[in-house]
């Protein structure tokens, strides 16, 4: 018989997770919600300050909570988990962007794959790829932008492409208009998702919350429209300064790294062209040794939905398990 499992969150992640789940067999003795704990015929069995009480009836968790704060809230539940010596696998960003330095030596225990590039599991690629040759990294990191603009250099208008992907559910919840739609995945999303890069590939430790990110505004994104051929939310960390165009986005700098972010012009750099990928697709690539001799890795595939970051946690689940 299989495992049982505990969900934490109730959204389109946490509801997608529910179905696979059942469908590989695995039970779910409660799921918690913003409202309360509820079993698996949908009642309401406790109030949600008690959710650790449910902890005993499970092998596992799931955390599959929205990023509303700076993780603080995903952090509490990941520590409650560990501290009932439950394994998790999460997709929130949050936690491990601000608080590495508190998960960092428990990060056997944490299924932290979906947390960057959905189903394509990168963050692994990316840590057995990591030597010392490595000499510069560019990365499609928000398959919800890169739909975006792939869709609006066929001559797609934003309107319907950015309510097209709110729809498919690849758009962060809570912006309303196109522009902060943008906004909150250039401007939110992706700073997360660098810094839990960075971190897991042992170049360091940043924090989210201390990167400082350039407005978007009006005028920025009709330009944006305008170069949609030419333009990808590219981010780069190299081990020097480079003297890219780019609108919006972020410079970093931390342990001799240098973290560059924006809409960059893949028509400018060879390496970036290998990264305009279509769809709601991520891309990573590693340029190893002296101008390249060691080699140019790259690989690709889907971040944003419900289905792939889905299928990710769950294989985290499993490895977990294995344990």
């Amino acid at each position: 018989m299989k495992e049982k499992i505990g969900i934490i969150g109730g959204g389109i992640i946490g509801k997608e997770l529910i179905r696979k789940l059942y469908k590989k067999g695995y039970r779910i003795p409660f799921v918690v919600r913003s409202s309360g704990v509820y079993d698996d015929s949908d009642r309401r069995i406790d109030a949600l300050e008690n959710y650790e009480n449910h902890f005993s009836k499970v092998d596992a968790l799931c955390l599959a909570i929205p990023t509303r704060d700076d993780g603080s809230k995903a952090l509490e539940y990941i520590l409650a988990s560990l501290a009932h010596n439950k394994p998790i696998a999460i997709c929130e960003k949050g936690a491990l962007s601000n608080y590495f330095d508190v998960l960092k030596n428990s990060l056997d225990r944490i299924g932290y794959s979906a947390t960057v590039g959905g189903g394509t599991r990168l963050l692994r690629w990316a840590q057995e790829r990591m030597n010392p040759d490595v000499m510069e990294i560019h990365a499609i990191l928000n398959g919800t932008l890169n739909y975006v603009f792939s869709q609006l250099s066929q001559e797609r208008t934003l309107g319907e492409v950015v309510d097209e992907a709110k729809k498919l559910g690849y758009a962060e919840p809570g912006a309303d208009s196109h522009l902060a739609v943008i906004k909150t995945e250039a401007n939110r999303d992706i700073p997360m998702k660098t810094a839990i890069l960075f971190n897991m590939l042992g170049l360091g430790e940043i924090r989210a919350r201390n990167i400082k990110t350039k407005p978007i505004r009006e005028v920025c994104l009709q330009k944006l429209i305008k170069q949609a051929k030419q333009r990808r939310y590219i981010v780069s960390i190299t081990r020097k300064i480079l003297d890219d165009d780019i609108i919006g986005g972020f410079n970093y700098e931390s342990n001799g790294w240098f973290i560059s972010a924006g809409f960059k012009r893949v028509d400018e750099n060879p390496l970036f062209s290998r990264l305009r990928v279509n769809g709601v697709n991520n891309a990573l690539l590693f340029y190893e040794g002296k101008d390249g001799e060691n080699g140019t890795y790259v690989l690709s595939g889907q971040g944003a939905g419900a289905s792939p970051t889905c299928s990710s946690m769950i294989k985290d689940l499993e490895n977990l398990l294995k344990k």
